[in-house]
């Protein structure tokens, strides 16, 4: 573009004033078509598929796309340590079952999954008292117990999303 107009650097009230003006649709237009023809007849393009896409595509470089393995080891560690406490938290207050017998290894994602499935059905039992209960003072009892059975239900859903997350990572080899 800089060769194109000879290194002139037009202002941004030049370059809209060339957008919104009602003639470049059809000039836009037809040196597309003379681009086309030109791309044809030098053999450059093939004439039996276009594809016209307004698609955009990120960069995949930028400072954020990279991630320390170093990070992920502590991070991964401190969500293993997190989620193994709260889910012996849940097993002591009788609200989930006991799904696993050893203490030393961490949750599996298979393992925090069903923990999260226990918690839904411990909610949707919540749920139905909640719906025949005739005392209020005992109804929001149960609420507020079901709040905070959805707290934890959305913590062991952060857990398996980061699992997944850490697992995809750790499995990138670089080229």
């Amino acid at each position: 573009m800089m060769w194109l107009s000879q290194n002139q650097t037009p202002s941004s009230k030049t370059i809209n004033r060339f957008r919104v003006n009602p003639k470049v649709d059809a000039l836009l237009e037809s040196l597309f078509i003379q681009f086309h023809s030109q791309c044809l007849k030098q053999n450059l393009i093939d004439d039996k598929t276009i594809f016209i896409d307004g698609t955009k595509l990120e960069a995949n470089a930028n400072r954020y796309t990279f991630v320390w393995k170093k990070s992920i080891q502590n991070y991964e560690s401190k969500m293993n340590e997190d989620s193994k406490a709260l889910y012996y938290e849940l097993v002591k207050e009788k609200i989930i079952p006991k799904i696993k017998e050893d203490n030393d290894h961490e949750l599996t994602q298979e393992e925090i999954d069903l923990i999260g499935t226990h918690l839904d059905k411990e909610i949707e039992d919540l749920n139905y008292y909640i719906e025949h209960e005739k005392c209020t003072r005992l109804r929001k009892q149960i609420r507020q117990k079901r709040t905070e059975i959805k707290r934890y239900k959305k913590k062991f859903a952060d857990y398996s999303e980061r699992k997944y997350k850490y697992k995809k990572q750790k499995s990138y080899t670089p080229r």
